[in-house]
């Protein structure tokens, strides 16, 4: 079964993977010259923070959390 837990580690893990894609596309932007570059290394490292916010999220929910 698939719990509120598990759909924000995937978020976290999908938001994060995206950052990470989006910084790589910011470094190669870089080198080409292109005018999105700031853009692009902007949005990434907003993903990343967002992706490392859920996964501090399920952390913390997951620590104050009582058995039942």
């Amino acid at each position: 079964m698939v719990t509120i837990r598990n759909k924000f580690v995937v978020l976290a893990a999908v938001f994060w993977l995206v950052g990470v894609v989006l910084i790589v596309l910011g470094a190669y932007g870089r080198s080409a010259g292109w005018d999105v570059t700031p853009t692009l290394f902007t949005i990434g490292i907003l993903a990343q923070a967002a992706g490392f916010g859920f996964l501090g999220y399920v952390i913390m929910h997951a620590a104050f959390s009582k058995k039942k």
